[in-house]
């Protein structure tokens, strides 16, 4: 009788281990599928940040370019003001020389 009632615990034993293999073996699975998922997503994401490096990266030429052009069109401003003061010097000397020769 006591052999009967242990192969019944065996029996019992071997199915929750077959259970405990089995959820195992499920989990695996899982975390097989999760780590692919992963995978893909930190592939895409490093295209994406590999995308935004180079739209950075063109930004800062672009950034670069228009500060020499403001440094060329600064210089060139000044250039136009001196020319415009010496002219506006140049006549006004001359709207007072004819001031002073008509008087």
């Amino acid at each position: 009788m006591k052999s009967d009632e242990f192969k019944i615990i065996l029996e019992d034993i071997n199915e929750k281990l077959d259970l405990v293999v089995e959820g195992h073996k499920l989990l695996n699975e899982k975390l097989d599928r999760q780590s692919e998922e992963n995978k893909e997503e930190h592939k895409e994401i490093r295209d994406e940040i590999l995308y935004v490096k180079k739209d950075v990266y063109t930004l800062k030429k672009d950034v670069d370019t228009l500060k020499k052009d403001v440094v060329d069109i600064k210089k060139d401003v000044s250039e136009i003001r001196k020319d415009l003061d010496e002219h506006r010097e140049n006549t006004e000397l001359h709207g007072l020389k004819k001031k002073k020769r008509a008087s």
